[in-house]
């Protein structure tokens, strides 16, 4: 359990908020004859949380090595406006830790020499820790919940527990720039919200927390501010929403990504479909309603096929889905009857498909003449999961209509679609 105390005082007051904290000026690094980094050009300010996310070998890790000075890159950084490179190792310690991604340590240390290395920048020629330094170590011990492995040899904690008592060790360090590479690695789900929770009220607190990130979703959730690199370029630096786009992901990863807002979380979300390539693409149009449709959409779209869906309302879940995949609607008026006007519109889809599906969705007064559009359909397939007696609330008006449409259509069930759309 984290005392109040430790939140209170896991940190020096940074300085002005106007001011940054680090500023990068034209960074290019190299590996023998191999550029690494291009032009890296930044300014972070105290108190920012920023996720630095790309694909592997973008240049991730290797841009927070030449934060911290483990690299020697070409350019100019600076820590609170003063040049790294004029710095001691000493010196630059005392302004930016950096957890790295590689947490594996073979001899066995006990837990609390291991956290007390963070205290390093600090000690004098030949001077040992002080119990002020062993103070420190245990009060973000406590704040990490790892106080209990005080003495247990570091060798024999769980991957995660290692993980939490690295990061101690990182606070221990007290600097305002915090640099974090892969902190989620090796953690469940709970203990990956406790690390970022407490990343935030670091910020919270004046400090700069850098994370580099390959989970999207978690870099969404908890980063206000995105840098993504594409191999050791900068290709997009800004919000979240306006960094985590298809067309940025697209460019990165090579992907067709579509990037949603989860109705559930709240949250920016990222879809990756599979697709299969067609020379033509066959026309089908879908009539839903109430979620029956949304597993047919992402099958169809995956399979490459050009789509309309009608007619659906506002705050409709098939709707969402359907924006989500960015294909044609036809929407109208929730809680009123379909409009002339949609009606037409739908019939127009309808018409210029080659094939209508007709999804196992429920039929009230509202929808009917959803039913009336599909008797213009070329081909009709009907997806019948369940009996259209249980789906029918008009008194058997919609049963009738339904009824005369199979006698045209194939009927068949969501798990056998792909025979019928082939």
């Amino acid at each position: 359990m984290k005392e109040n105390t430790a939140k209170e005082n896991i940190t020096r007051e940074g300085n002005a908020a106007q001011d940054y904290v680090l500023e990068i000026t034209g960074l290019d690094y190299y590996i023998d004859d191999v550029q690494i980094l291009k032009n890296i050009n930044l300014k972070i300010m105290h108190g920012e949380f920023v996720g630095i996310i790309g694909p592997n070998g973008a240049g991730k890790t290797t841009l927070l090595k030449c934060i911290n000075g483990i690299n020697t890159p070409g350019g100019l950084v600076k820590i609170k406006n003063r040049d790294i490179g004029k710095l001691n190792e000493k010196q630059v310690a005392r302004e930016v830790a950096l957890m790295s991604q590689n947490t594996a340590i073979t001899f066995p240390f006990p837990s609390i020499d291991v956290v007390l290395t963070g205290r390093y920048p600090y000690l004098g020629f030949a001077r040992g820790e002080s119990m002020e330094d062993y103070n420190v170590a245990r009060k973000y011990m406590r704040y990490t919940d790892t106080l209990q492995f005080e003495n247990r040899e570091i060798t024999k904690v769980s991957g995660g527990e290692r993980q939490r008592i690295l990061f101690a060790k990182l606070l221990t360090q007290e600097t305002d720039l915090v640099l974090l590479d892969e902190p989620a690695s090796n953690l469940d789900i709970a203990h990956v919200e406790q690390i970022f929770t407490y990343c935030r009220e670091l910020c919270c607190a004046g400090k700069t927390v850098i994370a580099a990130m390959h989970d999207l979703k978690t870099a969404s959730k908890y980063c206000p501010r995105l840098i993504l690199l594409k191999d050791g370029e900068i290709i997009a630096d800004g919000a979240t929403g306006e960094v985590l786009t298809s067309e940025n992901l697209s460019k990165a990863y090579g992907v067709n990504a579509l990037v949603y807002r989860n109705r559930i979380t709240g949250l920016l979300d990222v879809y990756i479909p599979g697709f299969e390539m067609r020379k033509e693409k066959k026309r089908i149009h879908i009539i839903g309603g109430g979620g029956s449709a949304s597993g047919v959409i992402r099958q169809l779209f995956e399979m490459g096929f050009d789509i309309s869906i009608g007619v659906l309302t506002h705050g409709d879940s098939d709707s969402a889905c359907a924006e989500v995949f960015g294909i044609k609607r036809v929407i109208d008026k929730p809680f009123s009857g379909i409009s002339d006007e949609a009606f037409e519109e739908n019939v127009k889809y309808i018409k210029e498909s080659e094939l209508t599906i007709l999804c196992n969705m429920p039929f009230g007064i509202l929808n009917l003449r959803n039913l009336d559009a599909a008797a213009h359909a070329s081909n009709l397939a009907i997806i019948e999961d369940d009996s259209p007696e249980t789906r029918d609330f008009t008194g058997g008006e919609a049963l009738e209509i339904y009824n005369e449409l199979k006698r045209k259509a194939v009927v068949t069930t969501f798990a056998r679609l792909h025979e019928v759309i082939q």
